[in-house]
């Protein structure tokens, strides 16, 4: 179906707030917008969907795997889906990863463990995992394990940089887009959607080691970036969560980690979901340009 040539109001309104919708909840939000956010999506040579990975904990961990057109080795670009820990999934960012894939980046999209059901570390735990199964599988796919890459959304680009702590020295780059990288200095505006902004009330964290955790770099990664690679951070400009990302550039500076901010103009939340935002194309320019930079795509 063809996505209406403007952002659903109501969508537009709580990307820009992280507010909870006047009618019902995100996940309905959501699902009554998914032919507009993943509508129309690009052409890709083949997905393989939930393709197996490790069974926990009663949790079967899989990914989408997203062949782009070409002759392999591609990139390979591990990807971690946004929805503040509690909602998403591969489904839910079909055309996201499609567009990453059309690029020519084999995409590893993951289907984690989400809260409050399984609540941290499920969620880090099953990215770490993830990667080190690309690392032993990606070339079943074509991938290019010389050239690979870290990413995600929002949440979920906290759980891609959460790899990069102490275990990413094989990593070529990480594309971060409007994530959260300290946890409790980002709750105040997470808390409607994590269910509120008390140790009790928040769904990710256990409560009782909500204070033990401030800190964490599984938990605020921005705290251990040392050994991070060079790292692509986008943001919308109206993104409430916008101080994470310049937080985050702020201390890869000072760690002298290869870096770019870029900030979306006019842009909210999730400006890579919404395809009929000027943002939205211009965002997936700046990640190409970005990768021909460093030598993984090969259009600078």
């Amino acid at each position: 179906m063809t996505p209406p040539a403007q952002v659903p109001p109501a969508l537009l309104e709580f990307q820009s707030t992280l507010r909870m919708p006047r009618v019902g909840s995100p996940v309905e939000l959501f699902r009554s917008f998914d032919d507009y956010t993943n509508g129309e999506a690009p052409e890709v040579a083949k997905v393989l969907p939930a393709v197996p990975i490790e069974e926990s904990g009663g949790w079967r961990l899989t990914a989408d795997v997203y062949v782009p057109f070409g002759e392999p080795p591609f990139p390979v670009l591990v990807y971690f889906h946004g929805g503040g820990w509690v909602m998403g999934s591969p489904w839910s960012h079909r055309r996201l990863t499609a567009e990453l894939a059309a690029r020519g980046l084999l995409v590893v999209s993951v289907d984690y463990r989400r809260a409050p059901k399984y609540r941290f570390p499920g969620a880090v735990d099953d990215a770490a995992v993830a990667l080190d199964w690309v690392r032993g599988h990606a070339a079943e796919f074509g991938g290019d394990l010389e050239r690979l890459l870290v990413g995600g959304d929002s949440a979920g680009a906290n759980l891609a940089a959460t790899t990069l702590v102490g275990g990413g020295s094989d990593v070529r780059a990480a594309l971060l887009c409007y994530g959260i990288y300290d946890f409790h200095r980002a709750l105040p505006v997470l808390a409607g959607l994590l269910g509120g902004g008390t140790p009790e009330e928040q769904r990710y964290l256990p409560a009782e080691e909500f204070e033990a955790l401030r800190g964490d770099p599984r938990v605020s990664p921005e705290v251990a970036v040392a050994g991070f690679p060079p790292t692509l951070l986008t943001v919308g400009e109206h993104d409430p969560l916008r101080p994470e990302s310049e937080a985050m550039a702020a201390r890869l500076a000072a760690a002298g980690i290869p870096h770019e901010l870029h900030v979306a103009a006019g842009a909210p939340h999730g400006y890579l979901q919404l395809p009929t935002l000027a943002a939205h194309d211009e965002g997936f320019s700046v990640v190409t340009r970005f990768l021909g930079r460093h030598g993984i795509l090969g259009t600078a």
